[in-house]
Parts: C-alpha cells; sequence; structure tokens
C-alpha cells in the first residue's frame, strides 16, 4: 500500500514531535480538501498516477518509526479518511510497540469503526481529531451522492456523543476542528456546531486555504477577509469560550 509521510511535524500532536502517515480513501469528497489524490485513491493500493512518487509503501512509514523512535514522541494517522484503512491498526500496534503516542484524524462519519476503535485496548489512541465541516444537516454537499448527505449526519452526531462521553470519562483528549470555508461555514454553521460541543471543547478554527482543492473551482474561492473572520470567532468564542483559531 502506498501512503503520504510527513516525518517530522512540530504541529500535529499538541506536545509531541510527530511523524504524520496519511492513509488512502475517503467517504467525503468535501470539495476545498487539500489531499484529494488521497480522498480519491483506493483504500486497498493508495495513490496512482503521475503523483505516485510522493508517495510511500506502508514498510517505510514503519522502518521511519523504528529509526527515529528516540526522537519522536508520537504517530499522527490521517488520510483520506484513516478509519476506513485496513492499515489502520497496523499502524496503531506499530507505534505502540514503539513506546510512540497514537492521534486520529478523522471526519466522524464512520461511528461503528470509531467506537470499535475505542473499545479496544490495543488500538485506543491517546487522542481523537475531529473535523466537523459545516452544520451537519449540509453533509449533503459533501458526500460522493447528496442522498448520503443525510446517512453521514447521522453518523456524526452519534459519533459526537461518543467523544464527548468520553471527554467525560476523562479516557480520550479529543479535538474538534473546523475550517472556515466561505459558503459552507457561516454564522448559523457555527452556531449549530457549537450547540453539539462540550462546552469545554478544545475546537479550533482554521482559514480556508486556497490553491490544491479537491475542486478545482475553489481554488478561486477567496478566504474570508479580516472582519468576517473575526466576527466568525468572536461568535465561536461566545459559545465556546475554549475555542482557538490558529
Amino acid at each position: 500500500m502506498q501512503v503520504g509521510l510527513q516525518k517530522t511535524s512540530l504541529v500535529n500532536f499538541p506536545g509531541k514531535v510527530c511523524a504524520v502517515v496519511f492513509l488512502p480513501g475517503c467517504n467525503l469528497r468535501c470539495p476545498y480538501c487539500h489531499n484529494g489524490e488521497l480522498a480519491t485513491a483506493s483504500v486497498a493500493s493508495g495513490p496512482q498516477g503521475e503523483k505516485e512518487n510522493e508517495y510511500v509503501p506502508l514498510e517505510k512509514v514503519f522502518a521511519h518509526l523504528e529509526k527515529r523512535k528516540n526522537v519522536l514522541g508520537g504517530l499522527a494517522i490521517s488520510g483520506g479518511e484513516p478509519l476506513l484503512s485496513p492499515a489502520l491498526s497496523e499502524c496503531i500496534k506499530k507505534a505502540r510497540s514503539l513506546g510512540l503516542g497514537v492521534k486520529i484524524d478523522t471526519n466522524g462519519t464512520l461511528s461503528e469503526r470509531l467506537n470499535t476503535v475505542l473499545s479496544d485496548p490495543e488500538l485506543k489512541p491517546d487522542i481523537i481529531a475531529i473535523d466537523i465541516k459545516t452544520s451537519p444537516n449540509r453533509y449533503g454537499e459533501l458526500t460522493i451522492e447528496a442522498e448520503a448527505g443525510e446517512r453521514a449526519a447521522t453518523e456524526l452526531e452519534k459519533s459526537l456523543k461518543i467523544l464527548k462521553n468520553e471527554v467525560l470519562l476523562g479516557t480520550l483528549a479529543v479535538e474538534y476542528r473546523t475550517v472556515l470555508v466561505p459558503g459552507l461555514v457561516g454564522e448559523s454553521d457555527i452556531r449549530e456546531i457549537a450547540s453539539r460541543l462540550p462546552h469545554t471543547a478544545n475546537w479550533q478554527l482554521t482559514a480556508f486555504v486556497p490553491g490544491t482543492c479537491l475542486d478545482p473551482e475553489w481554488n478561486s474561492h477567496e478566504a474570508y477577509g479580516p472582519a468576517e473572520r473575526d466576527r466568525l470567532i468572536t461568535l465561536a468564542k461566545s459559545l465556546i469560550p475554549t475555542a482557538e483559531y490558529r
């Protein structure tokens, strides 16, 4: 399997130097996605085609972790959507065997798979980062088929409940992430998202950056200007005081 590898990151795992592995395949088609080649790749084989040389076999990821285990503190597993990947368990177990922390980035629309990972002591990560892309009732704008949006929204609601319970139990750190995408995340969407988060949620807001979007038309979209961006951030902080912009 071909996967993406960022050998060293100072920002993908709070408090730790980490490596990041990007597993192929995704059940969503967010038009602004910056990992489009991974999102549309085969879950089994990984990205193919002209950019294939930018990816490495999974075995090379493990070799890198072995080599750098005394420098790295964790492995962040991203995608694509890693909960779809047959390589997820192997990645977690390899990281654990080397004494590394584990973080999983997910879109939250695969609640049963999320619950399976969290229920298994050998697979449970230290941190889950869940992307909440817009109001749940708008997920039809992000799915391969519009009718799949209702199912994705239902799954997201289930995942958020699972994670909220884990936070209450103190058994898992959770990071909630939202990109301020014009046309997808506005005032009403901020309110809808906030209503589903714990009041002390670690909610990370980031700016939309055009240029390498899955849908090329979105590369001509502009990010929010400072005034509107700051207004949305202020709104988010008024609803979830622990929200942060980065």
